[in-house]
């Protein structure tokens, strides 16, 4: 039996595995670390890959798994609720910059249709890295984020018709031939695309029923798998792109109740697939090109990325965006992405591109990509440079004059930071009551669907004190905070709280990990909500149980007045522990042993200022004591603490 490829296969994944983990160190993309396996290894390097190993068809599966989740996350609604950013700044964005990259190709005389394909590839820009340096800086819901998805979203689009057009390209050499054969491949993906979602949305819920019903997890990752995978063989039988097949059954299960876990299953699949795909990109590289086209390569880089970032900063302007958003967008969206190096791999299946130009091709969107981070990162102060000193104010503080006018004849209202399931279901009773509110949320798929109702819910960051003050901060009742993210939920209490002293203010918390915080930062309530549905529960238990409803009421009320003491901390699961953070607080038993320090002393004699803890009960000879200041220890007690998993093993060492 020949090993080689298996060898060779095994040497992919072991220096993959060493290099991810170093890029994922300092914090780089990993697709950029598996380019670098590719190169390192090829055959014009380091000659570890000989020229005729192939992984195309493994590669070519990471491709349909990453269109396959793509399409998971391809909305109709989202389309509808973003369609100026979509297809007005996207679509310009990829006519503008496809167009002109092709001008300049013809002016060096490249043949029309290599000419089209590159220009095409390099119109688009990278999905992943974009999105994930996004979210890191919690960027995603902000003016430059949503342009940035926007623009995005439409790329996709365009993708995935590149991906049909370029095999009917190699067809026919005159232009009427060509047209015609165009024609009938964009026929023939339209009724393939529309066949498929009419599977998806008639047959396929019925058959993944069935297979819930099973409850067999291998089962369900299998039936993922096969749809996948069908799907893209089916698409590459009637001659179109595997890719393309791959988008669209991911089409088919985006609306589905199954998605988020199909699109878990799939998930290892498409990202070890995906890897080998930028490995056979890396493999193309050729050392000897680079070497002699290397001032080309640089040249190359520096132009696409000014061109792109200047093309779509024009046309945010002309959309009317502010300079500072324009700026961050364009930045944003500068580089070459994912797709430039499944089309020209494509391409070359077919002929239309390949050798030197490829090779170039290929390192300056690689070297646009490394580029990429350091730009998206680095936005804000970039953009506050370019601007003019008299204009940066406005870079970090934004005026909203439309929300402004729209919002002025409120008063007296409450305003709702975050309109989520529990802002919402705060509005409905206000509503209901005749009370007036206003709502800022982040996601514009709530701002949409809430517009179309008549609710007064506006787009934006609750983080923002210009904002808050645009939709009437200083004439609001009181303030709710329903935001999910802790944190964010303190950043906006402490803005609002140094120049709004008396506002009452009503935090919505998941738990009580937070509640010191925002107490200390001026919250006038917070209302942890995993304790209160805990309160709800008990207080329909201890009624069962035959207890008056006024000791109840009693009871209840305590804990609350108490700031939920009672409630403090839980003893950990193991799933608690895997997901522990440094604020995280648990609730441990320690026992004080024969030969502990502690035997003999009071609770108030315990020398705890080195120990972040609160001993909240104690156990004695089977009976609960309060933890009084005089209560003596002794041997075999058992002091009931919180605090996080540090403080706790601290106390433990020194009194168990």
């Amino acid at each position: 039996m020949d090993f080689t490829f298996f060898n060779q296969l095994m040497l992919i994944l072991g220096l993959s595995v060493v290099t991810i983990a170093f890029f994922k160190r300092f914090n780089l993309p990993e697709s950029l670390g598996y380019l670098f396996v590719g190169f390192v290894i090829g055959p014009t390097t380091s000659g570890l890959i000989s020229s005729d190993f192939d992984i195309s068809l493994l590669a070519e599966m990471g491709v349909v798994f990453l269109l396959f989740t793509l399409g998971l996350e391809f909305s109709l609604k989202t389309m509808s609720a973003m369609k100026r950013e979509v297809f007005g700044l996207g679509g310009l964005q990829v006519l503008l910059t496809l167009m002109s990259i092709f001008a300049c190709l013809q002016i060096f005389r490249i043949p029309v249709l290599e000419s089209l394909v590159i220009a095409s590839a390099l119109a688009l820009s990278s999905t992943a890295i974009v999105s994930k340096e996004l979210t890191q800086s919690n960027e995603i819901r902000s003016r430059q984020g949503q342009l940035a998805i926007g623009v995005l979203l439409f790329q996709d689009i365009a993708a995935v018709i590149f991906l049909i057009l370029i095999p009917a390209i190699s067809g026919g050499d005159a232009s009427q031939s060509l047209i015609s054969t165009l024609g009938l491949t964009l026929i023939e993906g339209v009724l393939f695309v529309a066949a498929m979602l009419a599977i998806g949305k008639w047959v396929l819920p019925s058959v993944f029923n069935e297979v819930a019903k099973a409850r067999s997890e291998e089962l369900f990752v299998l039936m993922a798998l096969l749809i996948a995978l069908m799907a893209a063989w089916l698409s590459h039988a009637l001659g179109l792109s595997m890719a393309l097949g791959g988008f669209v059954a991911g089409m088919m299960l985006g609306e589905s109740s199954y998605k988020h876990q199909v699109e878990a299953d799939i998930k290892p699949f498409r990202d070890v697939l995906l890897g080998l795909f930028f490995v056979s990109v890396g493999l193309l590289l050729d050392m000897d090109v680079l070497q002699r086209f290397w001032l080309e390569v640089i040249l190359g880089t520096v132009a696409l990325v000014g061109f792109k970032f200047a093309a779509i900063y024009t046309l945010a302007r002309i959309m009317g965006e502010e300079k500072a958003i324009s700026l961050k967008t364009g930045l944003a969206l500068a580089q070459g992405g994912e797709f430039c190096f499944a089309l020209v791999a494509l391409a070359s299946q077919y002929g239309q591109t390949g050798g030197d130009l490829a090779s170039v091709i290929l390192a300056v969107t690689i070297l646009s990509m490394v580029s990429a981070p350091l730009l998206i990162r680095q936005s804000h102060r970039i953009a506050n440079l370019a601007m003019p000193r008299q204009e940066r104010k406005e870079v970090s503080s934004p005026k909203n004059a439309e929300i402004c006018e729209k919002t002025a004849h409120f008063r007296q209202h409450t305003l709702i930071c975050g309109y989520g399931r529990v802002g919402q279901t705060l509005a409905r009773f206000l509503t209901r009551e005749n009370k007036p509110f206003i709502a800022l949320d982040d996601d514009p798929m709530h701002v949409h669907e809430a517009s179309l109702a008549g609710d007064p819910v506006f787009y934006g960051d609750c983080r923002k004190l210009e904002l808050l003050e645009a939709v009437g901060l200083d004439r609001a009742r009181q303030m709710v905070i329903c935001v999910d993210r802790p944190d964010n939920a303190l950043i906006i209490l402490k803005a609002v709280r140094t120049h709004y002293k008396k506002l009452p203010i009503l935090v919505r918390t998941r738990d009580d990990s937070q509640i010191k915080a925002l107490q200390e930062a001026g919250a006038s309530v917070v209302i942890p909500e995993v304790l209160e549905s805990s309160m709800v529960i008990v207080k329909y238990c201890l009624r069962m149980l035959g207890m008056d409803n006024d000791t109840v009421r009693e009871r209840v009320n305590q804990a609350r007045a108490q700031g939920y003491e009672i409630m403090s901390g839980f003893y950990p699961g193991l799933n608690d522990y895997l997901i522990e953070n440094e604020d995280s607080t648990h609730r441990h038993a320690v026992m004080i042993g024969e030969n502990s320090t502690a035997v003999g002393q009071t609770i108030e004699q315990l020398d705890l200022k080195d120990c972040m803890v609160t001993i909240v009960e104690v156990r004695q000879h089977g009976y609960i004591y309060p933890p009084k200041p005089d209560f003596q220890l002794s041997a075999g007690d058992k002091l009931v603490l919180t605090g996080n998993s540090a403080e706790i093993s601290r106390f433990e060492k020194l009194y168990g």
